[in-house]
């Protein structure tokens, strides 16, 4: 093989190696008043389709482990499960209160679900979507997480300005930690050592030092924060203002707002990929695309009515209705 060839093969071995570009992810969006969920294809930037579900849509969580997206519908409550591969609705789950929260456990077997009003946490398996257990929690518990390794459920309980700490394995609470005012929307870094919580009136994030159980810092960010999403690395975070229509941008190192990005009306749900910021407007029905270092818009999707997207609704598999 002369010197060409050689340089050939090895460009194709290193190809090889590297595997298929990655693509853009894909969302699910629920929509409030027109009762589905917007499929939007991240490649194309355009809402491919919409899944009828319950009554109200709000609360939204991916698991790729369980090749499900879960839907809490506020009214007439219930929980929808489209599946993953083709974006079609295949189960449902008749609840007696309302969830908005919810989240998923790292290995798709279980999925947590915020009772609004029973100030409780149901416990489904995702196989047969049936109710295993309840787990007491404080007044009006909304958003939910767990931690990376599946051991700890968190749960923002918003009448009693504190979150909840749950041992996954036999659901037992094992304390709280106070925050801000009303928090509603709660996230791990990455690392599974940081939680944040978003105070909707006390306009900050609560920084909680998981391992030791204990908020460590509140930062000032804008009116009503809603929605909280990080960077790969959780060096940074991204909250939603609902009623500044902004978007603060957390230094996690420093610990202080390095940026406040213009937002269209009313930001609630937000995520984040590789080079963009990804923000849900409730008011004005449309999925903004942000510049993840500029903030400024990079494109913008029109959605049902009331887009919500509470919770994380990007998915890396590209459902069959994209093909």
């Amino acid at each position: 093989m002369n010197r060409f060839g050689r340089a050939l093969l090895a460009c194709v071995v290193l190809l090889s190696a590297m595997g298929p570009a990655s693509a853009a992810p894909w969302a699910y969006i629920t929509n409030q008043a027109s009762n589905d969920v917007s499929i939007v294809d991240g490649e194309r930037l355009t809402e491919v389709a919409r899944v009828a579900v319950g009554k109200s849509p709000a609360g939204v969580v991916v698991s790729e482990a369980a090749r499900r997206v879960f839907i809490s519908n506020a009214d007439a409550p219930s929980i929808s499960a489209i599946d993953l591969r083709t974006g079609t609705l295949v189960a449902e789950l008749k609840l007696e209160s309302t969830v908005v929260g919810m989240a998923a456990a790292p290995d798709g077997k279980t999925l947590y679900l915020a009772d609004w009003y029973r100030d409780q946490l149901l416990v489904v398996d995702t196989a047969t979507l049936s109710i295993q257990r309840s787990v007491p929690v404080g007044h009006v518990p909304a958003g939910v997480v767990v931690s990376p390794d599946g051991a700890w459920v968190f749960v923002a309980n918003r009448e009693d300005n504190d979150v909840s700490i749950i041992d996954a394995r036999d659901g037992e609470s094992i304390g709280r930690v106070p925050v801000g005012e009303h928090p509603f929307a709660i996230g791990l870094t990455p690392d599974g050592r940081r939680l944040l919580a978003a105070n909707v009136v006390s306009n900050d994030v609560s920084i909680v030092d998981v391992a030791e159980r204990r908020e460590t810092t509140r930062i000032p960010v804008g009116t009503a924060p809603y929605g909280i999403a990080f960077n790969a690395d959780g060096s940074r975070a991204f909250v939603t203002n609902q009623h500044a229509d902004s978007v603060s941008v957390i230094d996690l190192s420093r610990l202080t707002v390095s940026a406040t990005w213009p937002a269209a009306e009313a930001p609630e749900g937000i995520a984040w990929s590789s080079g963009r910021v990804w923000v849900v407007s409730w008011m004005e029905d449309r999925l903004q695309l942000l510049d993840e270092h500029s903030g400024k818009e990079v494109a913008s999707v029109d959605l049902g009515s009331n887009p919500r997207g509470f919770g994380p609704f990007l998915t890396a598999t590209v459902p069959e209705i994209g093909q």
